[in-house]
């Protein structure tokens, strides 16, 4: 029998990386496998590969859904009969209107992580919904060169809001009543119209919902894979038009969900999104399904082979069969380990010798795998299947 099998599929995939079988829908990688190269053995059908000095990269890739990021609801605060609203795809900013009320009351858009709760105006006591008003003020632009902005209302407020309200188109009277501003943490992307035109509002029911304006990648992530993410860790994206844009995790939510199929296999998800390094690559796509692909494992400057010129030695191992030196018999003396040193020097074709070298095999990167071997060099040729 002989000593060596090559090797074929079912031992390549045995020797990738275990423990895979996650959010997976395919395998990517960073380098591409080596095409072989016509050499003094391809005369019977014989070729081989140059041993090759590069990067392997070992990536996990998972179905994905672009989309944006969290959602809101703005909430009806102005009571009467809604007369206008800004249309769907909208992106409202801060200091701009969201809808109004009985032809003229008009509800606008502020930034700030509390809700209003309270009619806003002269002698109104200290509080955080002030200093959002104030912090609003002035990124607008409607605030002077030393006025405070403390959550206290004074003169200056006063002033700042009816600059406001002037631009604006509002009536001017240096107040905001409850109602006439929203606070939301960002931007609004309308989504929907929640009330109809011509319906009562005001009972803090919706009336209108949407999203923010940032673009995200949101993807479930099986729990027991958790760790292969953390915040800040770059990905690629690869977008339906074939294009691959880089990413980073965002997020990664701290609380599993837990689903049981129709077969009763119950499967733990933990929610990741990822944000895209520029937002305005994926145009204006929402809800598309794209491919997201993350680092496994990498190792930079080894020695790689195509996987097929692997060959298993009966006596456990691996090894290479290497072209030896001038091609003619007059080669470099074989360096296989002992354990194949009865097959070392077979030739390859009339006059062609070649010698095995025992490798311990590395990584593995889509049709090429990370050698560690002594005797053998970048630029080496290794015998692989024609």
């Amino acid at each position: 029998m002989s000593r060596l099998v090559r090797l074929v599929g079912a031992i390549v995939v045995l020797g990738v990386v275990a423990g895979s079988g996650w959010w997976l829908v395919g395998r990517g990688a960073a380098a591409t496998p080596q095409a072989t190269s016509a050499d003094p053995a391809t005369a019977t059908g014989r070729q081989t590969a140059a041993v090759e000095r590069k990067t392997l990269t070992v990536k996990e890739t998972g179905a994905g859904t672009l989309g944006f990021a969290d959602t809101y609801d703005a909430l009806g605060g102005l009571s009467g009969i809604l007369t206008w609203t800004v249309p769907v795809g909208t992106v409202v900013t801060a200091g701009h209107r969201l809808y109004e009320t009985n032809g003229k009351d008009r509800t606008s858009l502020m930034y700030g992580a509390r809700p209003a709760w309270r009619p806003l105006g002269p002698g109104v006591s200290d509080g955080a919904d002030v200093r959002q008003l104030e912090e609003n003020l002035k990124r607008l632009g409607y605030t002077r060169k030393g006025d405070k902005i403390n959550g206290h209302w004074d003169t200056d407020t006063t002033a700042a809001v009816k600059r406001w309200q002037r631009k604006a188109g509002l009536p001017v009277d240096g107040r905001v009543d409850l109602g006439e501003v929203i606070f939301l943490p960002e931007a609004l992307r309308v989504t929907e119209i929640v009330a109809p035109l011509g319906s009562m509002v005001g009972q803090g029911g919706p009336v209108l919902s949407g999203t923010s304006n940032r673009r995200v990648v949101s993807l479930k992530l099986d729990a027991a894979d958790r760790s292969l993410v953390e915040v800040g860790k770059p990905v690629q994206v690869e977008l339906p038009d074939g294009s691959i844009v880089p990413g980073k995790v965002s997020s990664i939510s701290k609380v599993a969900n837990t689903a049981t199929d129709e077969r009763g296999n119950t499967t733990s998800t933990v929610a990741v999104t990822f944000a895209l390094d520029d937002p305005t690559a994926a145009g204006d796509l929402d809800q598309a399904s794209v491919t997201v692909s993350i680092v496994r494992s990498s190792r930079e400057n080894v020695l790689a082979v195509p996987v097929n010129a692997l060959l298993a030695l009966r006596e456990g191992g691996y090894a290479v069969e290497v072209v030896d030196n001038g091609g003619s018999g007059s080669g470099a003396a074989p360096s296989a380990s002992p354990s194949a040193a009865g097959s070392a020097g077979a030739s390859a074709a009339p006059g062609t010798r070649t010698h095995l070298v025992r490798v311990e095999p590395g990584l593995f990167d889509n049709g090429n795998v990370e050698i560690t071997a002594t005797g053998l060099q970048a630029g080496d040729l290794v015998v692989v299947p024609s």
